[in-house]
């Protein structure tokens, strides 16, 4: 990509930080641009908004049959207000919380801004709690750890199911429609204000008062509980302020289409919040980047032109499929974009090129690419790559407020976190925030990084995966998952939509690939191209194009620790009931690994298996053809 082409316009401040080493070989990292004050009430922006353009739209909800209903400042903070003075009437506050099961909507936006502004607590469910499977145990979990006064449900007869295995027992339930369940109507929550009272507690609001509990997607277990405070979510968004461009709310106001969901940190706090912070619009997205769903996407972005267009690396592969066909699509797309965003997981270096090609060929400059890290615990903030790079991967540097220590374990470099935006502990479990804090009060989130140079770490850093995802060969050498999962997805462009790396205690590396959603539909729909169980595509002509792209990759990576020499081809797809997929689309390899314990047996298995791309077998590999360029694209 030539470098002579500029970037569009896109104002963000020129990073600053400072470094020290200590002597025991960490580092400290902090930027030096001051956070300043920060709100103690976050609440404030969207009273703050109503004031100012009270008939602009805070939601837009879209949907396939048009005339999409409308969510202004205006009514959302008229209908929070009646909503507060409702939960005051009735005794709630910070000992006494809510509890919301279902997904984005108008009424979940208007309840969680009702509750926040006069200091009651919110814990936001993730859906699958209630609607995957008949196992309630992790809903279970949230009820009895958090023990909330009322319960919210969207639609009574979708999480009926969910309700009735819940002990409802001094609990309140809510919903808009369906049955009610003994409870009642978020209508009835609507009524007269209590301007006095609602006033009162919003000016009591502190810093230090709870304001949210959302629940990690961890691995194992039960997910851990996370405390937000006001003082998190509000320091978070002023360290975004800082490292953004302003948006103009009276001539170019902020337009984000998004799907990511409110129960997590990125969806239901960065954006939730920044949108209200910027005076925008949030659209909320009917589409999802995964198979039969992205298509309303497309079909959306063709209608909202939004100004920032925020998601998850998957999404820009689909995306770019579009993008590539539909001229439509593309002057839509680019018309008002200023910059592309992800999180998740790391965007590949080809994906960043395909959609800097269509930017210029739609706008005649390269467009602006952001990223950061962060988590949960850390309100979504952490780090951030907040300056026109000409390459991904990276995760920037320390945002204004946030320090950050880098440490030697082992081969890798630990990065751990403090800061006003990160939590200093696990809701009611004392023993695991003494496992996650370090002796300093740096959270101890098991991430990786590397310097981007390592004689001027001022050019930031590197994500290198997680510190316990790694894992040695036979041979004792060390295998980073996280940069060879890139790498390997770069390899099998345009096959494969991601990979899950296998090899611990093994000889040599296998890996398990995922094809991209129109790879998964042409094969897995010829009864042919499975294996007997089904879990496996076993197409010759899918398997030579594999084979023949990892060949050329392990020519240009022979070591053990980046060599691949087995491969297998999954059928099914990945379950977010058995925690593989997250509800931000992105992988989950411990639980892929552990879930498809008999593939991981077969990929590594001694016997000649023609449905295991084996990649150390000359013989096998005599007999194979070589496939052109055209075809392994085509497969």
């Amino acid at each position: 990509m030539p470098s002579s082409i500029p970037f569009r316009p896109f104002m963000r401040p020129t990073p600053d930080i400072s470094i020290a080493q200590n002597d025991d070989g960490s580092w400290i990292v902090k930027s030096n641009i001051s956070l300043g004050e920060y709100l103690a009430n976050i609440g404030t922006y969207f009273r703050r908004a109503a004031t100012a353009y009270p008939d602009r739209p805070f939601l837009v909800q879209c949907r396939p049959e048009g005339g999409w209903p409308e969510l202004t400042y205006q009514r959302l903070q008229d209908e929070a207000d009646q909503v507060s003075s409702y939960l005051l009437a009735n005794g709630y506050g910070p000992e006494k919380s809510i509890m919301i099961l279902s997904g984005n909507s108008f009424s979940h936006a208007i309840l969680k801004v009702a509750a926040l502004q006069v200091g009651v607590p919110v814990t936001a469910c993730s859906p699958s709690y209630s609607l995957m499977g008949s196992d309630f145990s992790r809903l279970q979990y949230a009820v009895e750890l958090t023990e909330p006064g009322l319960i919210f449900a969207e639609d009574g007869d979708a999480y009926a199911a969910a309700l009735t295995a819940l002990d409802l027992t001094n609990l309140e339930v809510v919903t808009v429609r369906g049955e009610i369940h003994g409870g009642k109507r978020f209508s009835h929550m609507l009524g007269a204000v209590d301007q006095q009272a609602v006033e009162a507690a919003c000016a009591a609001v502190t810093g230090e008062t709870l304001a949210m509990i959302l629940f990690t997607s961890g691995s194992t277990g039960m997910p851990k509980a996370v405390p937000n405070t006001q003082k998190m979510l509000c320091s978070a968004q002023k360290t975004l302020e800082l490292i953004s461009e302003q948006p103009d709310p009276v001539n170019d106001p902020t337009r984000v289409l998004d799907w990511l969901p409110w129960h997590h940190t990125y969806g239901g706090t960065v954006n939730f919040f920044g949108i209200a912070r910027s005076y925008g619009t949030l659209y909320m997205d009917d589409g999802k980047p995964t198979p039969g769903l992205f298509g309303r996407t497309i079909e959306n972005l063709k209608i909202v032109s939004p100004s920032r267009f925020s998601t998850v690396p998957a999404a820009y592969s689909f995306l770019a499929d579009q993008l590539e066909q539909d001229e439509e699509l593309g002057h839509a797309f680019f018309k008002n974009l200023k910059i592309c965003q992800y999180g998740g997981a790391a965007l590949s270096q080809e994906m960043f090129e395909r959609m800097q090609h269509l930017a210029i060929k739609y706008t005649g400059m390269r467009i602006p690419f952001g990223t950061g890290w962060g988590a949960t615990e850390t309100t979504g903030t952490g780090t951030a790559v907040h300056w026109d790079s000409e390459r991904v991967g990276l995760i920037g540097v320390p945002t204004p407020g946030i320090t950050v220590k880098i440490l030697p374990v082992g081969e890798k470099l630990e990065i751990r976190i403090k800061g006003p935006n990160v939590h200093t502990g696990y809701y009611k479990r004392p023993d695991l925030t003494a496992q996650y804090f370090d002796e300093e009060g740096y959270y101890c989130i098991g991430d990786a990084v590397k310097w981007v140079d390592p004689d001027n770490p001022k050019l930031g850093m590197i994500f290198d995966g997680r510190v316990a995802e790694d894992f040695k060969l036979t041979s004792g050498t060390w295998v980073s998952t996280g940069s060879l999962r890139l790498s390997l997805i770069d390899a099998l462009d345009p096959l494969a939509r991601d990979v899950v790396i296998a090899g611990h205690d093994r000889e040599e590396v296998g890996i398990l690939i995922l094809l991209t959603e129109a790879m998964h539909g042409k094969y897995a729909a010829q009864a042919e191209a499975l294996s007997a169980d089904g879990k496996r595509i076993i197409a010759p002509s899918l398997i030579e194009a594999v084979q023949e792209k990892l060949s050329r990759y392990n020519q240009d990576n022979p070591s053990p620790s980046r060599r691949v020499g087995r491969a297998l081809i999954m059928a099914e797809p990945l379950s977010v009931d058995k925690n593989e997929i997250t509800d931000k689309q992105y992988i989950n390899q411990g639980a892929v690994l552990s879930n498809r314990a008999d593939l991981v047996v077969r990929l590594f298995d001694g016997a000649v298996d023609r449905e295991v791309i084996n990649l150390n077998n000359n013989k096998e590999m005599k007999g194979i053809s070589n496939v052109s360029n055209e075809q392994a694209d085509t497969a």
